[in-house]
């Protein structure tokens, strides 16, 4: 049993095959294969022009003219590597040219035995750094090299001994360096799949922090919504009763009539329209689960979630509006208008007695910067540090979250390519600060 557990390792290790059978690690070999075969090129014209320069200054005129074929197939290899075609072999592509390179060295090696094997040695070990080669490749390039030797001259034992040597070093570093290769790839893989698990996470903490703050919103919003359905009510049931009388009304009557008509008429159309303009508002806020990317005026968006937030104003707290003109922005405007509407609302807890809070925008080069800053009681140095860190606490016998609705927004705003920033002195007020880019290419994508 333990010959068998040796043998399948020794087998996993010569052939890590398996692994290429995940497309994402397959297309990670293959964009390193191709990167590796310009490395290797550029090695083969480097070590041809070092032996040719040593042999011209060493007077040994023939190696130099035989280092031009090393420098022939450096600049095919090159060239190889440009093509389109080559990129899904760039492994097969590497191993034959690092073969035809170390058999002209070879050739080299009859006449100057010392810089040539040093040219191999450094071609192959190269070759196992660059390319994304198995020990099985490896073993299978040293055995060429080896027997390409014997159809250039006699038997070298000391010749041979020095390339399976280096056979067996590069086919240990290509065990070491292709494990590695692997180990980060799954690396990165889990970091992708935690970092979507926490960000699935922070969405559903957002949801549900939107939730309840929308069942307050809805608890204000009764009597918000029961001004234009009461006008909208009466002014039916008046229109009605004008109708009626109309019909049985004399001549002289009818112009009073159709005024008190034509007023009834514009006291419904404006009470629809403010229903209509509430309910718009409330599904532009309550869709953060939809992550469409969509253009928009941020001062409008601004706007909407003021709108919505007074509702649950106690009403002591001003909240004024200094927006500049700004061009629109690419974004996902469920998501800014749910961190908006959190930041806005942590300003008016922040009054509980009364006070003003200034909502403001600006462009800024190629940023649009948006400022919610309030006159209350600020905030400690040392909570300023640790506003953004995630935590629970017990409040009222209860574990509730904490700074979990900034740590969120500061997610949000970072995905959009901005950032966001708090400033605050005890006694003075709190000003929080987002920088959101105009063209940003990780929003498009």
């Amino acid at each position: 049993m333990q010959t068998t557990t040796w043998q399948g390792r020794l087998r996993q290790r010569l052939f890590p095959g398996a692994a290429e059978q995940d497309e994402g690690f397959r297309q990670e070999i293959l964009r390193i294969g191709n990167s590796g075969l310009r490395a290797v090129g550029g090695v083969e014209i480097g070590a041809a022009v070092f032996l040719c320069g040593a042999g011209l200054t060493m007077g040994r005129t023939l190696a130099s003219v035989q280092a031009a074929v090393p420098f022939s197939l450096g600049l095919i290899t090159l060239a190889l590597s440009c093509v389109q075609a080559t990129y899904a072999r760039s492994r097969a592509v590497g191993w034959v040219s690092c073969f035809l390179a170390a058999a002209a060295l070879n050739r080299v090696a009859i006449l100057w035995l010392d810089l040539s094997l040093g040219a191999i040695a450094a071609l192959v070990l190269v070759a196992v750094a660059a390319l994304p080669f198995r020990p099985a490749h490896t073993l299978a390039l040293g055995c060429s090299i080896g027997a390409s030797r014997a159809l250039f001259g006699g038997p070298q034992p000391a010749y041979y001994l020095f390339i399976l040597l280096l056979t067996l070093l590069a086919a240990g570093l290509s065990a070491v360096i292709y494990g590695e290769r692997r180990a980060a790839y799954e690396s990165w893989v889990r970091t992708v799949r935690a970092f979507e698990e926490l960000r699935q996470a922070q969405s559903r903490i957002l949801l549900a922090e939107n939730t309840a703050s929308l069942g307050r919103l809805a608890a204000a919003l009764s009597h918000e919504l029961n001004s234009p359905i009461g006008a909208l009510m009466s002014g039916v049931d008046t229109l009605l009763l004008l109708a009626a009388r109309q019909a049985i009304s004399p001549p002289e009557g009818q112009e009073r009539l159709v005024r008190l008509q034509a007023d009834l008429r514009r006291s419904i159309q404006e009470s629809a329209g403010r229903l209509r303009q509430i309910v718009a508002r409330m599904q532009r806020f309550t869709n953060l689960d939809r992550a469409e990317v969509q253009e928009v005026n941020l001062n409008d968006l601004l706007t909407d979630v003021r709108a919505l937030s007074e509702p649950l104003n106690s009403g002591n707290v001003t909240v004024e509006l200094a927006l500049d003109s700004v061009p629109p922005l690419l974004c996902r405007p469920q998501q800014l208008s749910a961190v908006f509407s959190g930041l806005l609302n942590n300003a008016i807890t922040a009054l509980p007695g009364g006070g003003r809070i200034v909502v403001s925008t600006r462009r800024c080069d190629s940023y649009i910067e948006v400022g919610i800053r309030d006159d209350g009681s600020g905030m400690a140095s040392k909570q300023i540090q640790t506003i953004f860190d995630p935590g629970f606490r017990v409040c009222d016998d209860r574990v509730v979250t904490g700074n979990w609705s900034m740590f969120g927004a500061r997610q949000i705003v970072r995905e959009h390519g901005g950032e966001i920033r708090v400033a605050s002195t005890e006694g003075q007020g709190t000003t929080v600060t987002v920088t959101l880019p105009l063209h940003n290419r990780e929003i498009r994508a």
